[in-house]
């Protein structure tokens, strides 16, 4: 389109030196006729008196210039009216062109955008699978199963643990031995605390469903002696305690819907457990 009309620019061109040269040649033939035959012009003029050769070229140039002049401007408003066309056709040329550009730059933004989304899920998740090799590591040993030696009887740290945990008359006091404890189990759950914040707080999108793919990962690996520990830690009603922040994260993502109190050694604390996650209420009832 462009070159189309730097190609008529050019013809307007062509056709305005085409008119000024036989302008200028009508004046050259005018002014040449006029030299060789104004004598017999100016026979029998001003009854018969004549006029001067001025007066003469005065009338010539007057008859030159009232001929001429309306030709010329003729011309000069089609020339006006070529130009308009021209740029009129340049402008759309020219939207065409930043429309194209403008929906070039949208794409080229959703490109970045979704190179940007894709770099902050690898980054997230090689943090999170990293973080998932530590929480596995701790996971296996508190679970790894050691003889009896001594007075202490056979069987997991976190075996153990919720034993002397159960044998307390109430779920607070059974709290407190867990939360007495600094052994690995404790170092377990403040993994566990870290990487539910991790996933609520730095995955790059705001799907809850997306979430939850990396809380059920976590949960998958937790057993039944773990999901009761969690709940005994995360048992608490205070905003000011530091583990409130780690039952709502529970609470949110489900944690505990895979913890069985229907089993013996859950009853003694069925109704703390389900005062503290009213969620838990469907289970019990069923």
């Amino acid at each position: 389109m462009f070159k189309k009309a730097w190609q008529e620019i050019h013809l307007l061109e062509f056709i305005a030196v085409f008119l000024l040269a036989c302008t200028a040649w009508f004046y050259i033939k005018t002014y040449v006729d006029f030299e060789s035959n104004y004598l017999t012009w100016l026979e029998g003029a001003n009854n018969g008196e004549g006029m001067s050769r001025a007066e003469a070229l005065g009338l010539s140039g007057d008859f030159l210039g009232g001929v001429l002049n309306p030709i010329l401007s003729f011309f000069s408003f089609l020339a006006l009216l070529f130009t308009l066309r021209l740029q009129r056709r340049e402008l759309t040329a020219t939207m065409d062109e930043l429309k194209k550009s403008t929906v070039a730059a949208e794409s080229n933004v959703r490109l970045f955008t979704e190179q940007i989304r894709a770099q902050r899920l690898d980054a997230f998740e090689n943090t999170f699978f990293s973080l998932l090799k530590l929480f596995n590591t701790t996971f296996e040993k508190i679970n790894e199963h050691h003889d009896a030696e001594g007075d202490t009887p056979a069987g997991s740290p976190l075996q153990l643990l919720m034993a002397q945990a159960r044998s307390q008359p109430t779920l607070e006091e059974a709290r407190m031995v867990l939360m007495a404890d600094h052994s690995e189990i404790d170092h377990f759950i403040s993994i566990l605390f870290e990487m539910l914040k991790f996933i609520d707080q730095k995955f790059p999108q705001d799907s809850h469903t997306d979430h939850m793919f990396y809380a059920n990962i976590l949960k998958a690996i937790i057993n039944q002696e773990a999901f009761e520990a969690i709940a005994m830690y995360a048992a608490t009603n205070n905003t000011k305690n530091a583990f409130f922040a780690f039952k709502q994260l529970i609470e949110k993502y489900e944690l505990l819907e895979e913890l069985d109190l229907h089993a013996t050694k859950h009853q003694k604390f069925v109704a703390g457990y389900t005062q503290f996650f009213p969620q838990l209420q469907s289970v019990t009832a069923a």
